[in-house]
């Protein structure tokens, strides 16, 4: 049964629980909380790394349990969990939550799948516990269509990933050019999504996604831009068949 069939038999809210609470984290637990944006889902559970004295003002009045203990979040009432919180949380959480628990398990870190030893243990605990294992589409809004048309022989797709030098600092950019002093467009990164995600994990979830959905990890190129002169971060794709 998928999820909105399930929440519609239920008579209730998705309930959603939340592996992180970073800027992504405190994103998404806020359009669950405030009750317009999702109106048919409510945050149920966040779990964190680091102990608060307290948990954040914004989760005060909504009922969400907030904490760092494993047991407890795994124990709460949720339908879903998201992960938001890196690859790591994927290989430590996904299998138990998608085959032990069968609830299903929601990806943002994409490039984690890149590991085929892990994607195929994934897929088999989400089958043994009759969940899903679902991949945030992020930045690719249109990803089903493009997966819809890769079924018409694309043998390879090119994706191009446009950030200022100052969104490629923290990665294996720096040390490939002086991201500060840069005039002009630079080519940080160019080789297949596999690679890309694995060089740069918190920056190539949407390669990996797009490949995922498309030509394959090994057929999907990639080329991760520094440009001073862009307005914001921009993607393009171009599949080729």
């Amino acid at each position: 049964m998928s999820i909105a069939a399930a929440v519609r038999a239920a008579g209730r809210p998705l309930r959603v629980g939340l592996i992180g609470y970073g800027t992504i984290g405190s994103y998404v637990a806020e359009r669950l909380i405030d009750g317009k944006t999702l109106p048919n889902a409510r945050l149920a559970a966040v779990l964190v790394r680091q102990p608060r004295e307290q948990a954040p003002s914004l989760l005060e009045g909504s009922g969400a349990l907030f904490t760092t203990d494993r047991a407890a979040f795994f124990s709460a009432e949720w339908d879903i969990a998201v992960e938001v919180a890196g690859q790591d949380v994927v290989r430590t959480h996904g299998e138990h939550c998608l085959r032990a628990l069968g609830r299903h398990f929601m990806i943002t870190s994409v490039g984690a799948l890149c590991d085929d030893g892990l994607h195929a243990a994934l897929l088999s605990a989400a089958e043994a516990g009759g969940a899903q294992l679902l991949l945030a589409a992020g930045a690719l809004p249109a990803i089903d269509w493009m997966s819809s048309a890769a079924l018409e022989a694309v043998d390879e797709v090119t994706i191009t990933q446009t950030k200022k030098p100052e969104g490629w600092r923290g990665t294996p950019a720096e040390d490939l050019v002086d991201l500060a002093s840069l005039e002009a467009a630079t080519v940080v990164f160019e080789g297949v999504a596999r690679e890309a995600a694995t060089l740069y994990p918190k920056n190539a979830n949407v390669a990996a996604a797009l490949a995922l959905a498309t030509a394959g990890l090994d057929a999907t190129r990639v080329r991760l831009v520094a440009d001073p002169g862009v307005a914001g971060a921009r993607i393009d794709i171009s599949p080729r068949g």
